[in-house]
């Protein structure tokens, strides 16, 4: 992932919650930060929400010099003062209290997981119990001076503390992200959301159009109970509602969208860079909700794709490319299908006193050069290594991938195979058989156990070939078939010579071997 695409990434939604590379107790300084600056201006915007009703309500004259002066300049600014400054400092200690672990520099234990989910809950909780106790005794001033206000200011005081604290619980939650992260990370936890998707819509929608239409309820219960409104006060009070509704719903629909999209931005992302080859793309699960499910679930999707590639990587180690992708096309069963191949075998001189006098892991070492030169020449020229037998190697040409000319691709091979060992291998003496015609290629073994190999007459003549050619000074021999069945081209690189019988076999082989060796 490029530098641009990670700074337009946000991994929490927002940029204001920092980076993912940021320490523990670094990433909670950063969210005590951001959580109760945005806690305060939501609350502040709830009690501002309750005084503007009030002084819209009341006549302003018993507001400033009647007989609402007392609630009004005293008891509602000291009451709003207390609550504010006790639920900063309460907000402070409890989140240290409860977030301990990030300061410490550890994982959370299982409590401590638990506890970390529940901290918006918590918070909402306490910051509802300061708007009862605060507008209890708001509500109280006012009704001692006249008892008929106080149903109205009740529901006003509980409509915008009902809506700062549905949007207070929102941002602690996008807030303590980061920790969330870090919690999911330390241990699987209760997989049922305590406060799910359905429960915020719900909820969203009380705060933005429920509250609302309560208010133009109580309102026009209000007008018609006793004190008439002069219209332009009813009008007034209509506005604030309206205005106030509005911006209550633009701010908790961002916060919802906020919410909801980041968790998914986050999967959609990782699928991206899983699908571009990324396999351990993982994402870091920070939504409680079903959201955080399904970002549980990519990963462990993401862990079954890598699993997989893991396994099929060492399927293809084990039985080559070719075979791996046949596999995959149609299932493997046992019998075969007869086609015609190109067979190449070639062996070693002398492995046997090479492994009497060397070292083990020297022969080995020898050894894996040698089959490295043969794996990169064979499948250069679109061939397969079917087996490698100790010291030799099989390679065929043709399945279990057709090839347009398996002879002209076996042929072309064993010339290159040659070449590459002199260079590269220049102590090591071997033989190169090829052969070409009909063989039956396909699986066999048991139902447990099975492999893809080629059989017939051809692999027994490429192994003919190649033990002859160590005496032969090209060290590569061909049988006469092969050159019949390759084209003008690549057969005119090669010398005829003359019949032999081979070991095992009916039939004469016309030898050949590359011009000019």
């Amino acid at each position: 992932m490029n530098t641009h695409r990670e700074q337009s990434r946000p991994p929490w939604g927002t940029r204001l919650l920092g980076a993912v590379v940021e320490p523990p107790r670094y990433r909670k300084r950063r969210v005590q930060r951001v959580l109760t600056t945005t806690l305060l201006i939501t609350h502040t915007l709830g009690i501002l929400g309750v005084i503007g009703f009030q002084w819209l309500l009341l006549p302003v004259d018993e507001l400033v010099s009647g007989r609402y002066r007392t609630a009004a300049l005293v008891v509602t600014p000291v009451v709003v003062g207390v609550t504010v400054v006790s639920g900063l400092a309460g907000l402070t200690v409890v989140v240290r209290r409860w977030l301990r672990w990030p300061d410490e520099g550890r994982p959370p234990t299982r409590e401590e997981q638990e506890l970390c989910l529940l901290v918006p809950l918590r918070l909402t909780l306490l910051t509802a119990a300061l708007w009862l106790v605060g507008g209890g005794v708001t509500t109280a001033a006012y009704g001692v001076q006249d008892p008929a206000v106080l149903p109205v200011l009740v529901i006003t005081t509980i409509a915008c503390g009902a809506m700062a604290c549905g949007l207070g619980y929102i941002v602690a939650e996008i807030s303590l992200r980061p920790l969330t992260a870090i919690a999911f990370k330390a241990g699987a936890v209760r997989d049922r959301p305590i406060v799910g998707i359905r429960a915020r819509v719900y909820g969203i929608w009380t705060v933005t159009v429920g509250l609302p239409v309560t208010g133009f309820v109580v309102l026009a219960f209000y007008a018609v109970s006793g004190d008439e409104l002069p219209v332009s006060r009813l009008a007034a009070i209509l506005g604030f509602i309206g205005v106030g509704g509005l911006v209550v719903s633009v701010a908790a629909t961002w916060l919802l969208v906020t919410a909801m999209i980041a968790p998914i931005r986050s999967v959609r992302w990782a699928m991206d860079e899983l699908a571009g080859g990324r396999l351990d793309t993982r994402v870091d699960v920070f939504d409680a909700t079903e959201l955080g499910q399904l970002q549980r679930g990519f990963n462990d999707m993401a862990e079954m794709v890598d699993e997989r590639q893991r396994l099929r990587d060492l399927f293809v180690l084990h039985v080559g490319s070719q075979v791996a992708r046949a596999a995959e096309l149609q299932e493997p069963h046992l019998g075969g299908d007869t086609t015609h191949v190109g067979v190449l075998f070639v062996d070693l001189v002398g492995s046997t006193t090479l492994a009497a006098t060397r070292p083990a892991l020297e022969v080995v070492e020898v050894l894996n050069a040698f089959f490295e030169v043969v794996v990169e020449q064979v499948e250069a020229n679109g061939g397969f290594i079917d087996q490698f037998q100790g010291d030799a190697a099989l390679a065929v040409f043709g399945a279990p991938a057709p090839l347009a000319d398996p002879a002209t691709a076996a042929l072309a091979a064993a010339r290159g195979l040659a070449a590459a060992l002199v260079d590269q291998l220049p102590d090591c003496g071997t033989g190169i058989g090829v052969s070409y015609g009909e063989v039956v290629a396909g699986y066999v073994g048991s139902a447990t156990r099975f492999e893809y190999t080629v059989i017939g007459d051809p692999v027994n003549e490429a192994a003919r070939l190649c033990e002859m050619a160590k005496q032969h000074p090209a060290r590569v021999l061909a049988a006469g078939p092969a050159l019949g069945a390759a084209t003008r081209a690549e057969s005119g690189l090669w010398t005829t010579g003359h019949d032999v019988e081979l070991r095992g076999r009916i039939e004469r082989t016309t030898l050949a071997w590359p011009a000019g060796a």
